[in-house]
């Protein structure tokens, strides 16, 4: 086990430094280092992607005793794991699901039991996904799709309008210490100060009193909490815990919903690991809350009328002053210019706006004006007033907070006094401040007992996503769970399908043909074999040798992943390494050729079991020397009793010829061609048997599809073969 993350390769000084910062202690960021939070760890400025997935492979590999390159000894049989791996990941619904997944790779025999447990696990996501029906398949798919790694939830600017306060040093001290004044003003007041005077300049003020201190000023003010002297954060910036939700919604959202569905799947030992994980109960109660605030990290409407009124009122604020002002003064025009007053009303609306250039006083204005007159505009305003009222919503009791925003005197236009608009506005905002803090508090008092909770649920879904992924992968390509042999060494099976072609056939392409083959002893035998373990693969052009050991590669591979295999029944026994070579192209430079000589000399003298493919090496030089080389290594695989071999090529009658050990030599055999002309092959190898490349009937094709000359050239190339015949 890990201790500390100086002990992981690639953390130094300064990368701890980073983790331990971003995650808030040493052991918050080794468990994320050790549970594989790659896609978390590579968003921390200075590290990336590619350098956390570093540094978690080489966790993995500390932890395991095992490295990514211990078993895979080849580039090619790199390529093929890797390959493999990307179809695999592009079932993963999550960044956490698909960077974990690449610490999967092929184990030695020395770790056979987190080989088993891998395959019983994902075996039974595999069952799982068969039983529940794809709209369940759909919907757990869909959901998985918001997950992500929680985030931290930070208040990214200071809460206006909120003070808090105290005359105690020791509390003044502890709420710096907690960093509580990033978010909003705190204030150390003087004994002898009155809290009332220094509040009132903020919405809200939070006042925290020590032993028998009493302030009698905050009697009569409405906007201080008396908040006791064993406080909590959530007293005092309830938004730290609603931002954290907020910032993480739909992932909650979402991990609560996946709960309740993970919750009514089939008993297993994997799902009941994961059930083990979700507090049900819990989870639902989140689910409600949530319900209750934004993805903002305000207050949900609707769920107070009282906040969603005051709320309403600042949001229409403005436009409530400017509408009733115009309201006010279009419709005092219009009822004098309707009205049958001594002066037309066109007269007392010239007189009325004289008034307001001229500055007259409004008393002597009044007794020069008809009564009527005078009669509309109260009225006017008293109508404005109610108006003003309605559109704000404001109750009978809160009527008295506009006193003194209409004006009394008589002139055109009217205007809201607006130092008295400013207080009223104010007086809104303070309401809903104190409003909001109480039900932010409320909620958050309930949230925070269940951050546990909820960071547990979301971790263990995440995890649950490469567990459903895999099953997924499982069941479209088929896969099943090997026999693990250990007796004995060997690989076999039946029905099985090359997961490359398996994966152009669900694009839409050709039907994978099921093949079985056998090498070696893997606990069972088939027809007309004796447990070889080195054997010759012959056979026709494009008639899938080379699909056939790359199926033996993929299910070697997968084997020791832990993963199922492409085959409906397979046995296999786990080797220390693998190898496959690909295809040569063409001859190689002398150099080059002594460098291959050298790696197959390296692997045939190493005692370790292997699995060794070759697919058509003898390209590498000329053909008589290519096939002598090739006897020699067969002859030396053949003596280390922990070593398969398959070997594909077409000097398979040549090799055989200069081989001193008993080679089986198995062949792909082409019946012919069809209807349209393709190649009709018997795919599954055929034991003991040496098969021809059969170019006559890929001349026969091209033959009978050109024209003219080419045809011509094509018939005696054939006429030749057979008469060699």
């Amino acid at each position: 086990m890990v201790a500390s993350l100086e002990k992981i390769k690639g953390i130094g000084k300064k990368v701890e430094e980073k983790l331990v910062e971003y995650f808030g202690s040493e052991e918050e960021a080794l468990d994320a280092v050790l549970n594989g939070r790659i896609s978390e760890i590579g968003t921390i400025p200075g590290i990336g992607l590619g350098k956390a997935l570093q540094i978690v492979k080489n966790a993995y590999e500390h932890v395991e005793g095992v490295t990514s390159s211990q078993v895979l000894r080849t580039d090619d049989i790199q390529e093929i794991y890797d390959h493999i791996l990307e179809i695999a990941r592009s079932y993963a619904r999550t960044t956490y699901a698909k960077d974990k997944m690449v610490l999967y790779w092929p184990l030695p025999p020395s770790k056979i039991d987190k080989i088993k447990n891998n395959l019983a696990r994902f075996i039974e996501s595999k069952k799982i996904i068969e039983t529940i029906g794809k709209e369940k398949v759909d919907k757990i798919s869909e959901l998985l799709s918001v997950l992500a790694p929680l985030k931290k939830g930070m208040i990214k600017k200071k809460i206006e309008g909120r003070t808090i306060l105290t005359k105690n040093d020791e509390t003044y001290q502890e709420i710096r210490k907690q960093k509580i004044d990033h978010y909003c003003n705190v204030a150390l007041l003087d004994p002898n100060e009155k809290t009332a005077e220094y509040a009132q300049g903020y919405d809200l003020a939070l006042y925290i009193p020590t032993g028998g201190d009493y302030d009698s000023s905050l009697d009569y003010v409405e906007n201080v909490f008396m908040i006791p002297p064993e406080w909590t954060v959530n007293d005092l910036i309830p938004e730290l815990t609603i931002e954290f939700y907020s910032a993480n919604y739909k992932v909650i959202s979402a991990t609560c919903e996946l709960a309740k569905i993970i919750n009514t799947l089939l008993d297993g030992e994997a799902i009941n690991e994961f059930k083990s994980q979700l507090d049900i109960q819990v989870l639902e109660e989140v689910k409600n809350l949530l319900g209750l605030i934004t993805e903002e990290g305000g207050v949900a409407e609707g769920y107070n009328a009282e906040l969603d009124r005051f709320g309403k009122a600042l949001d229409t604020f403005d436009t409530a002053v400017l509408d009733t002002e115009t309201w006010l003064n279009d419709e005092i025009r219009k009822r004098l210019s309707d009205s049958e007053a001594k002066l037309g009303g066109e007269q007392i609306i010239k007189i009325l706006e004289a008034a307001r250039k001229d500055s007259i006083e409004a008393g002597s204005l009044k007794s020069y004006l008809p009564g009527e007159v005078t009669d509309i505009i109260l009225d006017t305003l008293g109508k404005a007033e109610d108006r003003f009222c309605k559109i704000l919503n404001l109750t009978s009791k809160e009527i008295v907070w506009i006193d003194g925003i209409f004006p009394t005197e008589i002139l055109l236009p009217l205007e809201l006094n607006r130092s008295k608009t400013i207080e009223l506005e104010n007086t809104l905002r303070k309401q809903y401040s104190i409003k909001e803090y109480t039900i932010l508090r409320e909620i958050a008092d309930k949230l925070s007992k269940y951050m546990g909770v909820v960071r547990k649920a979301v971790q263990s879904i995440l995890e649950f996503d490469l567990f459903f992924a895999v099953g997924l992968f499982s069941k479209d390509y088929e896969l099943n769970i090997p026999k693990i042999q250990t007796e004995s060494c060997g690989i076999g099976f039946e029905g099985g399908q090359n997961i490359f072609l398996k994966e152009n056939e669900l694009k839409g392409k050709d039907k994978v043909v099921p093949i079985n083959y056998i090498v070696g002893d893997p606990g069972f035998k088939m027809d007309d074999t004796k447990g070889e373990r080195v054997v010759m693969l012959s056979g026709a052009n494009s008639g899938g040798k080379t699909m056939t050991i790359h199926l033996m590669a993929q299910i070697a591979i997968l084997s020791q992943m832990g993963f199922p295999i492409p085959a409906k029944k397979a046995s296999v026994s786990l080797f220390d390494e693998l190898f496959y070579f690909g295809k040569s192209q063409g001859m190689v430079s002398a150099g080059a050729l002594e460098t291959t000589l050298k790696r197959f000399a390296s692997i045939i003298t190493n005692p370790a079991s292997k699995l060794a493919l070759f697919d058509e090496v003898e390209a590498m030089t000329e053909s008589g020397a290519a096939a002598k080389i090739i006897a020699g290594i067969l002859d030396i695989l053949y003596e280390n009793e922990k070593t398969c071999a398959v070997f594909v090529s077409h000097l398979s009658q040549e090799i055989i010829n200069l081989t001193k050990t008993p080679i089986r030599v198995d062949g792909i055999s082409a019946r012919g061609l069809d209807e349209n002309l393709n190649l009709v092959v018997d795919r599954t190898p055929r034991f003991n048997y040496l098969a021809k490349s059969t170019p006559e009937l890929i001349l026969q094709r091209l033959y009978s599809l050109s024209k003219g000359e080419e045809k011509e050239v094509f018939g005696n190339i054939l006429k030749k073969l057979s008469e060699a015949e």
